[in-house]
Formats: structure tokens, C-alpha cells, sequence
């Protein structure tokens, strides 16, 4: 058996990487196909989780544009598949890789595995192109990997058959288990900003990188951050997107205001660092939500939307918007004490066995070959 694993953006270097060590230690050829969506942004990660990549194709994140980035990928990655022969490719979540990959692996006869399948908010425009993206993926897929019940029933909800839909939680927390091993006992972080920081200050944990609260909803996130550092108890913490307009809004209010943190991205396990120290985060992130709830952090989401409701349904999450009022309230009334406000509740994205579940499906012959829809005649046999 042989598997093609693409992934472009550090989200998916981070859950797939327990998805390649599971499939590896089953000694499963895997081929790693990088389209370099984030460069910066993933730095170190591919070392970290011991990742062998067969096809490196960096370049592509120069070029302008979401469509012209991906018709570049899907016709570099049709190439990579029209050259060998592979049982499954494999594509994690909603990006511009995964949607490329996919559409690549349908068109050309290779089922699809997609992991982290069934998300939705029901909004074409939130978020967005991700809502779009996902819903296309599903389309493509042949064998879809649902985080949660939720997600699950929304494939089904779809018309897509139950036998092509497995629940195994989400590896985010395979990963994050990984990389607390790693960052415990004494750890000292890479960053110096974060080796740096005070042990007697209350944390909050920002990120801020949607392409649609660019604009007015942002400033508003970040002059909420800029009162809150204002009330001298607390240390605010922004790890700085390196997008350009993310990054001139957050300089412009927050770039020369105390008791404020700004760093470029940070390494995975500075990461996982910072949420073990954080009180509580505010975050327009998606991949924030299935990670705090590891370590019992609440989580002010700067949406009007989440894919993952599971998050606000488990109490660990609240939908906050762009709400001045709703951020500073809250973020005060969580760090009112002398120690932090942990939730003392399960995960609701899964327990860290999600890789090998995957790896077991992906690799049961039975299963795979109940789920695969039948080829074009002309593509079985090219």
C-alpha cells in the first residue's frame, strides 16, 4: 500500500504529522507532497514531528491570488499523481492545499481520506473561502474522518453514506499530547520574548488572523486587548500573523502599548508553552478552539460563527464577535482571582487516539474497498 499525504499550511503539518507517524509505524509507504502555503508560519515543525517530505513544492505560496495558488497546486499535484501509483491521498481540513489535493485525487481516481471532515457553519462568507473549501472536499472524498458526532452528522445530513463516515476525534489533540511531552519539565522556550515572561502576571492569549475581520472587526479586538493591558494585572500576548494588513492594524494600536507582548509566529512547542501559562485566550482562530479545551483554557471566539460548536456546547468556548464590551467583560471576570479559571471538563474534540484510528481504516482492506466509489473505465486504466 501507498499513501500520498498533502499538506501546505501549519494546521495541517500539525494534525497530519500524528496521521504520518501512525501509518509510518504500520510501515505504510507514505509520500509527503508540501505546497509551502506557510512558510514562516511553519517553521520547525517538519523537523519537530520527524517529517519526511518526497515533494516540496514551496514556490507556489509567491504566486497572487486564491485561484491562481490553487490551479497551481492541482496541477502539480496531478502530476505527482499520474506518475506512481497511490491507494489513497490523504488531505486534512480546508485549506487551498487540502481543496487542490482533493480535486486532484478525484479527477484522477485516487480515493480521497479527508481528515477533519464534516465541518460547517452554514455561511458561504464565514468563514471564508474555508466554508467553501470543506464543502467541495466532501464532495471529492471517499472515506470522510469526523472530529465529532457533529460533524458527522452533517456528512450524513448531506446524503453521504454511513459507511463512508468514521468518528475518531480530531489528531489536534494527538499532537498536543506529542508536544506537552516535549515542552514539560523545565522547559525553556525558543522565543526569548517568551523565555522572558513574568511568572507573576496573568496571561491572555491572543490571535487574530481572519481574512474577513480585517478591517473595523479587528480594530475593535485589538483596542479591547490594548484596555485590558491598561489594567496592569495582565500580560497580553499576540503572536503577530504575517499577513500585512494583520500585521500594520496590530502595530498601529497595540505596537507602543504596555503589558503587551508581540512576537512573530512562534515555534510549535513555544506554542503548546504558552497555552499550559495562558489564563485565558481570545482568538478568531479555528485550531484554537480544539486546543485550549486540552488544557482546560476558556476561549472568547472574535466570530459570529464556529465550525466547531462542540467548543461552546462543552462550556469551554464563548462566541464573543467583535464586541468591545462582551471581550473586555469577560476576559476581566476571568482572570479576577489569583489562578486561573480552568474548566474541569473532557475535551470534546477527542482523547488522542484519533491517528491510529485513521491509520487502521486507511490500511483495512475490507473497509477500503466498500468505500471506494467505482472509476471511469478510461481512468482505471490509465
Amino acid at each position: 500500500m501507498r499513501i500520498l499525504l498533502a499538506f501546505g499550511t501549519r494546521p495541517e503539518i500539525i494534525k497530519l504529522a500524528p496521521v504520518y507517524r501512525a501509518l509510518r509505524g504500520r510501515q505504510i509507504d507514505v509520500d509527503v507532497l508540501w505546497t509551502g502555503q506557510h512558510t514562516d508560519l511553519a517553521a520547525g515543525l517538519i523537523d519537530f514531528f520527524g517529517i519526511d517530505i518526497a515533494f516540496n513544492h514551496s514556490g507556489i505560496v509567491a504566486e497572487a491570488g486564491l485561484a491562481a495558488k490553487v490551479g497551481i497546486m492541482t496541477k502539480r499535484i496531478e502530476s505527482v499523481i499520474r506518475a506512481s501509483h497511490y491507494d489513497w491521498i490523504v488531505v486534512q481540513g480546508d485549506t487551498g492545499t487540502a481543496l487542490a489535493a482533493a480535486t486532484a485525487g478525484f479527477l484522477n481516481a485516487v480515493p480521497v481520506a479527508h481528515v477533519e471532515a464534516g465541518l460547517r457553519t452554514g455561511d458561504m462568507q464565514s468563514p471564508w473561502p474555508e466554508e467553501f473549501n470543506r464543502r467541495v472536499i466532501s464532495l471529492c472524498t471517499t472515506l470522510h474522518f469526523a472530529p465529532t458526532p457533529g460533524a458527522r452528522a452533517n456528512l450524513l445530513a448531506e446524503d453521504i453514506r454511513a459507511e463512508a463516515v468514521r468518528m475518531v476525534g480530531n489528531t489536534v489533540v494527538d499532537a498536543l499530547q506529542f508536544a506537552r511531552a516535549r515542552v514539560a519539565n523545565g522547559y525553556t522556550p525558543i522565543n526569548p520574548a517568551l523565555a522572558s515572561l513574568p511568572d507573576n502576571r496573568k496571561i491572555v492569549l491572543a490571535t487574530l488572523h481572519r481574512r474577513e475581520n480585517i478591517g473595523d472587526h479587528m480594530d475593535e479586538v485589538l483596542r479591547a486587548l490594548r484596555d485590558l493591558a491598561h489594567d496592569g494585572d495582565k500580560l497580553i500576548v499576540l503572536p503577530v500573523h504575517l499577513n500585512p494588513e494583520v500585521r500594520a492594524s496590530v502595530l498601529a494600536l497595540l505596537g507602543d502599548t504596555a503589558n503587551v507582548v508581540l512576537t512573530g509566529p512562534l515555534q510549535y512547542p513555544d506554542f503548546v508553552h504558552l497555552l499550559t501559562r495562558a489564563w485565558v485566550v481570545v482568538s478568531d482562530s479555528g485550531g484554537i478552539q480544539e486546543e485550549a479545551p486540552a488544557f482546560g483554557l476558556p476561549v472568547l471566539i472574535t466570530r459570529d460563527t464556529t465550525e466547531r460548536p462542540e467548543v461552546v456546547e462543552a462550556g469551554f468556548g464563548q462566541l464573543v464577535g467583535w464586541n468591545y464590551d462582551a471581550i473586555v467583560s469577560r476576559v476581566r471576570a476571568l482572570t479576577a482571582g489569583d489562578a486561573p479559571q480552568r474548566i474541569d471538563a473532557p475535551n470534546p474534540f477527542g482523547d488522542g487516539n484519533s491517528a491510529g484510528k485513521i491509520a487502521a481504516a486507511l490500511t483495512d482492506s475490507r473497509a477500503t474497498q466498500s468505500t471506494i466509489r467505482a472509476a471511469p473505465a478510461e481512468l482505471r486504466a490509465s
